[in-house]
């Protein structure tokens, strides 16, 4: 962990330097002054900057306030401690939760808890089941403070990492020292304008696929035209809503990301077509896969299940042809989009293409560019088609738990409550976009199996008998084989199926333990047991949420997953600004 200590008392320097060195962290010290405190933050990056409570000749608001501003500008994070000069002076949150006092007493304590925390942020991504999870990088290039603070807080709440920069120099200086996965840039700018800042940065980016979006406050058809044609990938008003820039935003990432998942198998006899082709498709930011043969293609995609095949007609072993009707046979790559090329201009070589469902048939020689359109256009209507389904099958299925909770008062909004909580933990915990969407529809549904347990039971209003409690514990399976006939929830069955395991293996139905029970199970597990702990029912009321997250604390490692319910804490201490139980606030730290 690396600590900028801004200090001008010399003797301070002396007592931090004695007390840092055995603990083997990174410092270094400057003083108050603002140019100085600037070259720190930017080479240093540090993780806590500590202020003294009072300067020679400025007060420590001002210099905290510098901080913030230029950490918030750098896209930094850094906690601010404030060192008191007397260690008989309170330590703790300051009264806005801003900084965090300390003296000589508790230093080490709050150091050590910091490092910690700081280990756990770093090892909670690492547990995701997924291994993918990211959290946005996105350049912001404005010269004014206002409007970054508005795209920072409608950016917030779907934790992208934002970075500003001033002018076109600076972004330009930061692209090259940083890879980002969205630029969103004005159009006016000192200097170079925003126009022109997007033509060099996609010349300078021909080998990837970095999405620039263009803010103006211009509405008129021939800037907009002007914009596309400079490059950019999407035009937006300054009078835009925090949800219109949230959803574009995340519609440009989920592009990214589709074309790094999306795997292009390319097959042809000729060295020169593979090459030329692979070389088009890896510059669009696309996975590829070759092959020389159709016998060879068909053992990669069996392996690989490339979500779209461009084949040659002619080739040795097995001909495209055979190639396609050998795809149809295999039932996970039946739907695989299949884009034929072929000397081979006649209209029975064409309409025999069709009959086995090729997509697209090119004729030798082929515009690459049109190719890698054709291509690009598959996977667009692939993932409106996913998309589509998945809306439906989540709306649908929504429904369904809706009218089940309606039968029970105490019990609705439950599933809403569990959801929301569910996804913001797991993109706390940095889930991939793929894991978040089976996520959300598995909190939605996780007590979709309750339909099948009688009324006289589910809704009892004292205690359960042992048979009844048993009764209950059905809804975990039911609800799995309600779901398992759905080919498109393959991924989720097992979260509803498992989401009452415990990580000591006590739970039901199956006694799983560790980390054999699945990551999306173990998030919902705490969500719903913090929702239910803090929800009245018709024999107790609600416990205060504090008193939940103590109890969720004593069960880490118990219940629950510890790395789980460790970030849980974390992200509720984060929401509430330490309003979390004492027990909790030790278990999280």
């Amino acid at each position: 962990m690396k600590i900028l200590n801004i200090i001008d008392i010399l003797l301070y320097r002396t007592f931090l330097s004695k007390f840092f060195l055995p603990m083997g962290l990174e410092y270094q010290f400057v003083g108050p002054d603002r140019a100085l405190i600037a070259e720190k933050m930017s080479a240093f990056s540090p993780g806590v900057v500590l202020l003294q409570d009072s300067y020679h000749d400025r007060s420590r608001a001002t210099v905290a306030g510098y901080v913030r501003g230029l950490a918030a500008r750098q896209g930094l994070s850094p906690t601010v401690l404030v060192l008191r000069t007397s260690p008989d002076e309170n330590a703790g949150a300051s009264p806005g939760g801003e900084s965090v006092y300390v003296n000589r007493e508790n230093l080490g304590e709050v150091i050590e808890r910091l490092q910690e925390e700081r280990a756990q942020a770093d090892k909670a991504p690492q547990a995701a089941a997924s291994g993918n999870g990211r959290a946005g990088q996105i350049l912001f290039v404005d010269p004014g403070r206002t409007l970054f603070h508005v795209v920072r807080a409608s950016l917030a709440p779907n934790g992208y990492q934002l970075r500003h920069a001033l002018d076109a120099g600076e972004a330009l200086d930061l692209c090259a020292a940083k890879d980002f996965e969205l630029i969103l840039t004005s159009v006016q700018l000192p200097g170079m304008d925003g126009l022109e800042l997007c033509r060099r940065i996609k010349e300078s980016n021909a080998g990837k696929y970095l999405p620039v979006i263009i803010l103006s406050s211009s509405d008129d058809p021939l800037d907009v035209d002007t914009a596309f044609n400079s490059g950019a990938d999407d035009y937006l008003l300054k009078s835009f809503t925090p949800r219109m820039l949230a959803e574009k935003i995340a519609d440009h990432l989920d592009a990214v990301h589709r074309k790094r998942q999306n795997k292009i198998l390319v097959v042809d006899d000729s060295k020169l077509i593979r090459e030329m082709l692979r070389h088009s498709f890896i510059k669009s930011g696309l996975n590829v896969l070759v092959a020389e043969n159709g016998r060879q293609a068909l053992e990669i995609a069996r392996a690989e299940h490339p979500d779209v095949v461009v084949t040659d007609v002619d080739m040795p072993e097995l001909n495209g042809y055979g190639l396609c009707e050998a795809l149809r046979e295999v039932p996970e790559l039946q739907n695989t989009f299949v884009v034929m090329m072929s000397a081979r201009d006649r209209t029975c070589d064409i309409k025999r293409g069709e009959r086995l469902g090729i997509s697209r048939y090119f004729v030798k020689p082929f515009d690459v560019e049109k190719m890698l359109l054709v291509v690009e256009q598959l996977l667009a209507e692939s993932y409106r088609h996913y998309k589509k389904e998945y809306e439906h099958v989540l709306w649908s299925m929504k429904s369904l738990v809706t009218a089940l909770e309606a039968r029970d008062e105490y019990t609705k909004g439950h599933t809403a409550r569990v959801s929301a909580m569910a996804l913001r933990l797991g993109r706390f915990m940095g889930l991939a976009d793929v894991a978040l969407r089976d996520l959300e529809i598995a909190a939605n549904l996780h007590d979709i199996g309750k339909i099948g347990v009688r009324d006289a039971v589910l809704l009892k209003p004292g205690s359960l008998t042992d048979e009844e409690y048993a009764k209950i514990q059905e809804h975990a399976v039911i609800g799995a084989e309600i779901l398992r006939p759905i080919a498109s929830l393959r991924n989720v069955v097992p979260l509803i199926m498992y989401h009452h395991e415990r990580w000591d293996g006590e739970g039901y139905p199956t006694c799983l333990k560790g980390e054999d029970i699945p990551l999306g199970a173990r998030i919902i597990a705490v969500a719903d047991a913090y929702d239910a702990m803090t929800s009245d029912r018709p024999y107790r009321g609600g416990m205060a949420p504090r008193q939940a997250l103590d109890i969720i604390a004593e069960e880490m490692g118990k219940q629950f997953c510890p790395v789980c319910a460790r970030a849980f804490l974390q992200m509720k201490r984060n929401e509430t600004r330490g309003g979390i139980g004492r027990k909790a606030v030790a278990k999280a730290s």
